[in-house]
């Protein structure tokens, strides 16, 4: 690799560490020239490649580099150096990036520990007494690991409290912990963590993703309760690779009953970490639009991740409800982004159509324009007509081709005449498409002459779709 140099633009990138020596920011002009020794640099994550304004098709028949690159994690997993052939990505080489820390001894003791000979044991002095609140909750478990321990008690743990919570709408873990059946977890996980406190007294040695995990779980919410506006808060963001894979559960089910582009896509990193574990996901339909919470079972020796079986599954999230009181930006949010669901591409961009050239701006509009953009986002569909990075425009009425948003006034003009169609029926029923021809358009207005009268009439071309009626007469059609 030391031969190996590479090229980037002024902007469009996430944050992204990079060996200062071996990077060189150019112009746009250098960027797509073809370099023996250096590349064009593209950062790709689990929400697209940057920068997006520069497709990599555009590299046909030359070499590119991409670093590939956790958004939540900020992990850096290595550079692929690629050749597009017919607008396809070509593997020429792979870069591997040096682990992080977390990938070190620490997480093997915790995530490979050796029920026959641990190498991180129960302290000899509470060995039987955490046997015996194993047996009261139901674990047969007769091993000395410590992190085995946590894993078996916390999922046994967090198995009841999921069915508790489907009985109790409104309960939370700490309902939970306030529970009869709730005593002897409380008994178990104080002495678990006296043991912790044995054996870590200064806590810098503690297992890294035991600690996360545990801290994680004593902020666990009901996964059936209905979101309200006393709990709009979305979990806080954790590393999830360093996770154990229970507490990967554990932060999936925080998330259900969240109706958010945020909620869904991690989510869905947690079921491709999951699966990067080599788990198998079983009846993957059931988990649809993240209604239900996820349990590990091991099946012939395989590890399954499956739905909680021991209560009623459901097809979809709950719409978040909007109650009486004081507003609520990410509930707004959420509701909308959760009617979304069940609409069309096509119905999704009447909505956005609604949206053009609205002048008044407030919280619960952000909200709703938010739930709007995030949909489009999740689907695929290509905005750049209309945003960048920086910027989303509501100037001008777009329609949907192949997954792309484009403006009116950049439709051919025989795409444009079924649109004009339709406008002339709702709004001028006197005027017949067959008298009526196209003179000028451009991304603000449309030139018409009527064949009959011999009149010229020019309108906003967004009337097209917002069907307004604001069609006037000129003298002669204008250079537009």
């Amino acid at each position: 690799m030391n031969h190996i140099k590479f090229k980037m633009l002024a902007s469009g990138y996430p944050l992204f560490r990079f060996p200062e020596n071996l990077l060189e920011e150019v112009d746009l002009h250098d960027f797509y020239e073809a370099e023996e020794d250096r590349y064009p640099l593209y950062i790709e994550t689990q929400f697209g490649i940057f920068p997006r304004d520069f497709p990599v098709q555009s590299f046909e028949g030359k070499k590119i580099a991409i670093l590939e690159k956790s958004m939540l994690s900020g992990m850096q997993s290595g550079i692929t150096i690629y050749e597009i052939r017919e607008g396809k990505r070509v593997e020429i080489q792979k870069i591997l990036m040096e682990k992080p820390f977390w990938y070190g001894e620490k997480l093997k003791n915790y995530n490979d520990e050796s029920v026959e000979s641990p190498k991180i044991k129960i302290p000899g002095f509470y060995v039987y007494e955490i046997w015996f609140y194993l047996e009261k909750i139901g674990i047969n478990y007769r091993g000395h690991s410590l992190p085995e321990t946590y894993h078996q008690a916390l999922s046994k743990a967090y198995k009841d409290f999921v069915i508790f919570s489907s009985q109790n709408g409104n309960s939370d873990w700490i309902n939970f912990l306030g529970t009869k059946q709730a005593e002897a977890y409380l008994d178990l996980f104080n002495l678990l963590g006296q043991c912790s406190k044995t054996l870590y007294p200064d806590s810098q040695d503690f297992p890294l993703p035991l600690e996360k995990e545990l801290r994680m779980f004593r902020n666990i919410r009901n996964p059936y309760r209905v979101r309200s506006n006393k709990f709009s808060e979305l979990p806080a963001e954790e590393d999830i690779l360093i996770l154990s894979d229970v507490g990967l559960c554990i932060y999936y089910n925080n998330f259900i009953n969240i109706n958010s582009y945020e909620a869904e896509m991690i989510q869905k990193d947690i079921l491709q970490e999951l699966r990067h574990r080599d788990f198998y996901v079983k009846n993957e339909n059931l988990l649809m639009n993240h209604a239900n919470p996820i349990e590990i079972r091991m099946s012939s020796g395989t590890p399954v991740l499956t739905i909680n079986d021991e209560v009623m599954y459901r097809r979809e999230k709950d719409i978040a409800l909007l109650e009486d009181g004081p507003s609520n930006p990410q509930m707004i949010y959420e509701h909308y982004y959760g009617l979304y669901n069940k609409i069309t591409d096509v119905q999704l961009v009447n909505k956005l159509n609604k949206e053009i050239e609205i002048r008044y701006w407030g919280m619960g509009r952000a909200a709703y324009i938010r739930a709007i953009k995030a949909q489009l986002k999740s689907r695929g569909i290509n905005t750049s007509s209309i945003s960048d990075d920086q910027s989303f425009s509501l100037k001008y009425c777009v329609v949907l081709e192949n997954k792309n948003l484009v403006r009116l006034g950049e439709l051919p003009q025989h795409q444009l005449r079924p649109i004009l169609k339709s406008y002339l029926r709702k709004c001028y029923p006197k005027h017949k498409l067959g008298e009526i021809k196209i003179i000028n358009y451009n991304l603000e207005t449309v030139q018409i002459e009527n064949s009959t009268d011999k009149a010229f009439y020019q309108f906003p071309i967004n009337d097209l779709l917002k069907k307004k009626g604001e069609m006037k007469t000129i003298e002669r059609p204008g250079q537009l």
